[in-house]
């Protein structure tokens, strides 16, 4: 049997026992059909499997005993955030979900000169994030946050840009160093943001000579800047 992941809160473990409560617990009961005595892998967003079993299941809550702690394989080594510019007709969705899968630990929405969807639901995209994290056993944390292209670049630590003009770098020569990258929204980057953008130090990097959709985009530069810094090994 296929040993399910649950997601709990530090303030939920007292002497050697997580007691889940809230919509993990009806997920646990009502979509996984958990039961008594079936064996569990608790995530508190650590980077490891707290391994147990459900000694007892009440009316709004289950108890699992910890017998066991062991470092996820899957949790990334290198912290990676994605500035992302914000899209629309849910494209943000799906970038969130993907780049979670693929491995970033942060997803900031900016606002800048060409984006059109200024509404960013950071509540549904957390969600999203969380749900993408037991999708791929991940074991840490992803945030979802939301800022302005500025705000955006004043913050990126060792970053780059993937633009569709002339650039500096070739996908080839992205840095194996890189912490946090740049992807436009359907309307990509006005010459203003990248210029203050290498004012700032932060490199373009090319995609190639096809015209790529936003979402796409995104997926191709999160594998990329993945493979880069090992976080696909």
């Amino acid at each position: 049997m296929e040993i399910r992941r649950l997601h709990a809160n530090l303030n939920d473990f007292n002497d050697g026992v997580f007691e889940i409560s809230g919509d993990e617990f009806n997920y646990a009961v009502k979509v996984l059909r958990q039961k008594q005595g079936f064996s569990v892998i608790v995530n508190v967003g650590d980077g490891y499997d707290h391994i147990g079993v459900i000694t007892e299941i009440k009316k709004d809550r289950l108890c699992v005993k910890v017998s066991e702690k062991v470092e996820n394989p899957a949790t990334p080594k290198n912290k990676i955030t994605l500035y992302q510019g914000s899209c629309k007709l849910g494209k943000n969705d799906f970038i969130v979900q993907k780049a979670v899968e693929l491995g970033v630990s942060r997803v900031v929405f900016f606002t800048s000169d060409f984006v059109v969807e200024k509404d960013v639901n950071l509540e549904r995209l957390n969600k999203i994030a969380k749900e993408a994290l037991k999708q791929c056993d991940r074991a840490d944390e992803v945030t979802v946050e939301l800022s302005t292209f500025d705000n955006a670049v004043n913050a990126a630590e060792n970053g780059i840009i993937f633009f569709e003009g002339d650039c500096d770098l070739s996908v080839n020569e992205i840095p194996s160093d890189v912490k946090s990258y740049f992807v436009g929204s359907e309307g990509g980057f006005s010459e203003k943001e990248i210029s203050l953008a290498k004012e700032k130090g932060i490199k373009t990097v090319s995609l190639g000579k096809r015209i790529l959709r936003a979402e796409t985009a995104s997926v191709v530069a999160t594998t990329l800047v993945q493979l880069k810094t090992g976080g696909l090994l």
